[in-house]
């Protein structure tokens, strides 16, 4: 083989495919009528090879149902980490520890799933329930406990958000970063 044949090599493909400008093929066609080895490659090269099918070892409905389960796994986590969140940092304890829990709660909750409305209703639900329930026990009218629920868990999902803008920024700004 000489520098020629190695060069007729590499254009090989590019002559199958008819991608070659004019002086170049008529170069490749002169080469391969005086060179009994390239010949015999580009007569390889241009049968079309059997493709047998390539079978998985993984089998997907298996694979998604455990993904399923992982997820599923996780957003039980979520929702009982939001509920504890509601029932021991809320402003009915009297402690301000919910502003972190919950932007922190926001955060997370945005950055695993980013969809806002999973935010609102993980930040929002089990706050307003829990302040409902305290609300209940007592002894006000059902309007003033729903007022006021809604006004905590109001509070509450205003610190969530602020969180999961963190996370909105955060994932934008490592989109544009690639």
């Amino acid at each position: 083989m000489n520098k020629d044949c190695y060069i007729a090599e590499d254009l090989l493909p590019l002559y199958n495919e008819g991608l070659l400008q004019d002086e170049t093929s008529a170069w490749m066609e002169e080469h391969l009528e005086s060179c009994d080895d390239c010949r015999e490659l580009a007569k390889l090269s241009s049968e079309p090879v059997d493709k047998d099918a390539v079978q998985s070892p993984v089998d997907n409905d298996k694979m998604f149902a455990k993904i399923n389960l992982k997820l599923s796994i996780y957003q039980i986590i979520f929702v009982a980490l939001s509920f504890f969140f509601a029932m021991k940092t809320s402003l009915l304890n009297e402690s301000f520890g919910f502003i972190l829990s919950y932007a922190v709660l926001g955060f997370a909750t945005y950055f695993f799933y980013q969809r806002l409305m999973i935010v609102i209703t993980i930040a929002f639900l089990p706050t307003f329930l829990w302040s409902l329930a305290q609300s209940v026990n007592e002894s006000v009218s059902v309007l003033e406990a729903i007022w006021g629920a809604s006004f905590l868990a109001l509070i509450h999902l205003l610190f969530a958000i602020i969180g999961s803008l963190v996370a909105f920024l955060l994932l934008k700004f490592k989109k544009e970063g690639k």
